[in-house]
């Protein structure tokens, strides 16, 4: 017989230190890491939250597995209705990811090792270890929020964060970037930490489940109001706004995807406490769920908006959250009143080039189709979904690998962007799928498909089952966390945050807490009965060793793991640092620190490519390709990395040979890098006769690719040249004549050309003269006869070029000859398909004179183009709006509400010009405002009769139904 060698007093003692750093690291975890960022010490501000979050997670999973050893018992997990489904789950990345290890070449499987690795590792930490952390049973003696100090919560909500807005003064400088201590550490920013800390470890001393959902809630309500000050352009802590994603709000998460998934499963939580609540308290989570809502518009994520509706919508249709909508209406009332008030009429960003409203950016769909631009928040997707199809249908059963998405992508974007030219201008090196469906048949096949869904409904239908008929605290709680993973998965559908270790972790433990609260009352999670800590067991004899074996096996496991992310830290501080440093020009301190960081590992791709960039800039050739190819063994999947290492063998080392099949791969990733294909038809033309016919494939490529640059074709020229291919050569120069007529260097090839072949090349050379001086007297403005004349003549003797001809459709148009202007810009758009100047141009004219024509729905078409082939365009910008607003308001007008006689000026496009439609209305009914016509859009009912008649009148106006109506009401007559 043995016992327990902690028992007894000194038993005690440990059992209450360890309960109390339990409660420290989950501070750390729920408190802490959202909010903890800094802007000066990595590149990325969240690398700091997710070491933090990861050794806090490390440290809860140690006294997890310790606490049972203390007791005589030998560890035990959780169970979990989905434990199966897990087993499965992992049992298949791991399969698809030993299969994408041995299925791939020996060049790839470091990078294989390093990403699948990197993977396998959040898998387990990110995602396991908060959901059988949450998973036990919630204690019998949690009584729910009867004894929750809302006003203590609201005070660390509310009060902790104002005392940062003294941060900017009170801060001290930090100090060279080496110093990485001075970018930490700051007295008055500690000083509010550990007040902090100390504070919400004083609220959860107890160790509740309860009061673990009021930090997260704590942590949700700062970042979002630090959002929403940041949608609004006020920065109180750091010396300039942060604004990385535009007028989208980060707030302490690096990403605004991120805050908007963390809020989309903290929401349900704020929302049960609202129900929950009476009086006072009632008030302060009515507050909660406002600010939450409005950070979530502030992120402008539409997919986190649709995961925040379902969320919201599961919770309040389950039985405990109707009863408790019935219990009190009038402030239920009043709460969803508020969030509709700042759902419609949420203000924009005034200083943001581009804020739409919640319905402007959900009406921005509606546009799709009319445009031919890409629409880069929705094609974008459909380029990474058409790439993640080909990745698992290569491999159906078990994909291309867990955890290679990022790895193998661009291996498949490449081809796609070389055939597809509507894609190329959306290039990414995608992270991950923004599919969860995508993600994981790209990367598991089928098989991880399969279970993957079997583990969701399996879930799904357990919570359903448990919390169907039970109205217990612990119930409702979790059917809040099953609302919120919900409300994650269906934002995910369109997102990538469960891929990212803060976000992650929140849904993840979300889970558990539903899995815990849905476990039949009485009987405990995990194998055996849980004694408390401190009290001695009888253990069978020998067994203590084993035990103490098991716990010392634990606590390695745990040292370990958190030695990782301690390196990771340090290797991402000092890489940040050299960064810095390289940027500004010291190289030899920038090369200290990036060895540094080398040094620290794991191997990072990122960190070791600016270290070879540094090598490079250095004239450490060598050392350069060196630190190039151990970046490749960390992610062998950046075009960037293969061609530095071809730009740095052929133009430094002098190894051409060695550097064109980098450029190969290069331009495999990257069809669209015009840096890759000068380089590489730079190496072919050192040696045509040996490289002639791949030259010429090459260049062929570049310039179906690249229309506007007339160098490839001159390339070209010279190439056919060189081969006494005088008719292919002289086709080639001319077009790169039609490109530029200016290229200097062409025209002399040309007429080089007609020395040797004898072609007669005059008249070309002489049209090109005659356009330059057409040119000159089109600058001047001239629109008379003889500048007609003199365009004709160089149309005659161009006729393939198209500024003869654009030259005189504008001086058509200036003369006022409005149709003969539009035949000359239509004829141009037929013969010269590709020059994406004088499309735009040719669009325009088309469009102005379909426009005065009165056929709004072709020249809106031709505007539309015109913006397409240049969004900088102000005048394409103009008419876009202003024939799409006329039609708007002719249609509306057929629908309107009954309006008494009255006459409704449109405004103009952004910012004063001349209006081109007015409206005039009649009904027999009286009293009712013009602006009220603006509205009829939404009651689609009908008028008695519509005139559009126009009009000169010049009004000031912005876009947006709140510019219209200032100009209805003020022009009611």
């Amino acid at each position: 017989m043995g016992s327990n060698p902690i028992s007894g007093f000194f038993g005690r003692i440990v059992a209450r230190v360890l309960k109390r750093f339990e409660t420290l690291l989950w501070v750390g975890v729920l408190f802490v890491s959202p909010l903890l960022f800094f802007t000066d010490l990595t590149r990325n501000p969240y690398i700091s939250q997710i070491c933090l979050l990861n050794l806090c997670l490390v440290g809860l999973a140690a006294i997890r597995w310790l606490e049972p050893l203390l007791n005589g018992r030998a560890p035990a997990f959780p169970r979990t209705p989905v434990d199966w489904p897990i087993f499965f789950w992992c049992v298949a990345a791991l399969l698809s990811w030993g299969v994408g290890y041995w299925g791939h070449r020996p060049f790839f499987r470091p990078s294989i090792m390093s990403e699948g690795g990197k993977n396998l590792l959040f898998l387990a930490a990110n995602c396991l270890a908060p959901f059988y952390l949450a998973s036990r049973p919630q204690d019998p003696e949690d009584e729910g929020m009867k004894d929750v100090s809302i006003g203590a919560w609201a005070c660390l909500a509310v009060l902790w964060p104002l005392l940062w807005v003294a941060f900017p003064d009170l801060r001290s400088l930090p100090g060279t970037p080496e110093n990485i201590w001075s970018h930490v550490f700051d007295p008055y920013g500690a000083l509010l930490w550990v007040g902090g800390i100390s504070w919400a470890f004083f609220l959860c001393r107890r160790g509740r489940t309860v009061d673990y959902v009021h930090l997260a809630m704590a942590g949700a309500f700062i970042a979002s109001t630090y959002a929403i000050c940041q949608y609004f352009n006020m920065e109180f802590i750091w010396p300039h706004a942060l604004n990385p994603y535009g007028p989208r709000s980060v707030s302490t998460f690096g990403n605004p995807n991120f805050l908007s998934s963390y809020n989309v499963v903290a929401l349900p939580f704020a929302l049960l406490c609202f129900l929950e609540s009476r009086g006072g308290g009632r008030l302060a989570y009515g507050a909660l769920v406002v600010v939450l809502e409005a950070s979530l518009i502030s992120s402008l994520t539409r997919s986190s908006w649709g995961g925040a509706a379902m969320a919201a919508g599961i919770l309040l249709l389950s039985p405990q959250a109707r009863s408790k909508l019935r219990e009190a209406p009038r402030s239920n009332g009043l709460l969803f009143g508020a969030m509709a008030v700042v759902m419609f009429f949420w203000p924009h960003n005034a200083t943001a080039r581009y804020s739409p409203s919640v319905f402007g950016r959900i009406a921005e769909l509606a546009g799709i189709r009319s445009v031919p631009a890409p629409y880069a928040p929705l094609h974008q997707r459909v380029l990474i979904w058409l790439s993640a199809w080909l990745m698992g249908s290569e491999n159906p059963v078990t994909g291309k690998g867990f955890g290679l998405f990022e790895l193998f992508y661009p291996f498949y974007q490449g081809p796609i962007l070389s055939a597809l030219s509507f894609f190329r201008t959306l290039r990414t090196h995608a992270n991950n799928a923004h599919n969860e469906i995508f993600e994981v048949f790209s990367q598991t096949g089928v098989l991880g498909l399969g279970i993957y869904l079997w583990l969701w409904t399996a879930f799904f239908a357990s919570c359903r089952r448990h919390f169907k008929e039970r109205v217990a605290w612990g119930t409702r709680l979790g059917a809040a966390a099953a609302a919120g993973v919900a409300g994650m998965l269906a934002d995910n559908l369109l997102n990538v945050s469960l891929h990212f270790a803060t976000p992650a972790f929140l849904f993840w433990w979300g889970a558990g807490l539903a899995m815990a609260s849905g476990a039949p009352s009485g009987k405990p999670a995990s194998s055996a009965a849980e004694p408390r800590m401190g009290l001695a067991q009888e253990t069978a004899p020998g067994s203590g060793r084993r035990l103490r074996a098991v716990g010392w096996l634990g606590l390695a496991v745990a040292a370990m793991v958190s030695w990782y992310w301690v390196r990771v830290w340090m290797r991402e501080t000092h890489y940040f640092a050299g960064f810095k440093l390289s940027r500004q020009g010291f190289y030899e301190r920038a090369i200290t620190e990036l060895e540094e960081s080398r040094s620290w590992g794991p191997r990072e791709v990122n960190a070791l490519y600016e270290l070879g960039n540094v090598y490079a800039r250095s004239g450490r050739y060598q050392d350069a390709v060196a630190a190039y190819s151990q970046a490749l063994e960390a992610n062998a999947g950046y075009d960037e990395i293969y061609y530095n290492i071809g730009a740095v063998e052929s133009g430094h080392l002098n190894h051409p040979e060695e550097a064109i099949p980098y450029f190969l791969v290069a331009l495999f990733i990257n069809p669209v890098s015009p840096s890759a294909y000068n380089s590489l038809s730079n190496v072919y033309l050192k040696d045509p006769a040996r490289y002639a016919l791949a030259c010429e494939r090459l260049l062929k490529k570049a310039a179906s690719i690249f229309p506007s640059d007339p160098n490839y074709w001159n390339n070209l020229g010279y190439l056919y040249s060189l081969a006494r291919r005088f008719d292919a050569a002289e086709n080639a120069y001319e077009r790169a004549l039609i490109i530029n007529p200016d290229l200097a260097v062409a025209a002399r090839n040309l007429w080089s050309l007609g020395r040797r072949s004898g072609k007669p090349v005059d008249r070309l050379l002489a049209g090109l003269t005659e356009l330059r001086r057409l040119r000159d007297i089109a600058t001047r403005g001239e629109a008379g006869p003889a500048a007609e004349s003199l365009a004709r003549k160089a149309i005659r003797d161009l006729p393939r070029f198209p500024q003869p001809r654009l030259i005189l459709a504008n001086i058509l148009a200036a003369r006022g000859e409005a149709a003969a202007a539009a035949e000359q810009a239509r004829e141009l758009l037929r013969l010269s398909p590709g020059n994406a100047q004088a499309d735009y141009q040719a669009e325009l004219l088309v469009a102005s004179f379909e426009e005065g024509r009165g056929r709004l729905a072709e020249a809106a078409r031709h505007y539309r183009i015109a913006f397409a082939l240049n969004p900088a365009s102000v005048a394409a910008q103009k008419g876009c709006w202003r024939t799409s607003q006329c039609r708007f308001v002719e249609a509306c007008a057929h629908s309107a509400w009954p309006l008494e006689s009255s006459q409704l000026k449109l405004p103009c496009a952004a910012g004063t010009g001349a209006s081109s439609r007015s409206v005039a209305v009649s009904s027999p009914v009286p009293g009712t405002l013009a602006w009220a016509l603006a509205s009829s859009c939404i009651s689609q009912q009908k008028a008695r009769s519509l005139s559009v008649l126009p009009t000169g009148r010049k009004l000031a106006c912005r876009r947006g139904w709140k510019s219209l109506r200032s100009p209805l009401c003020a022009n009611t007559q």
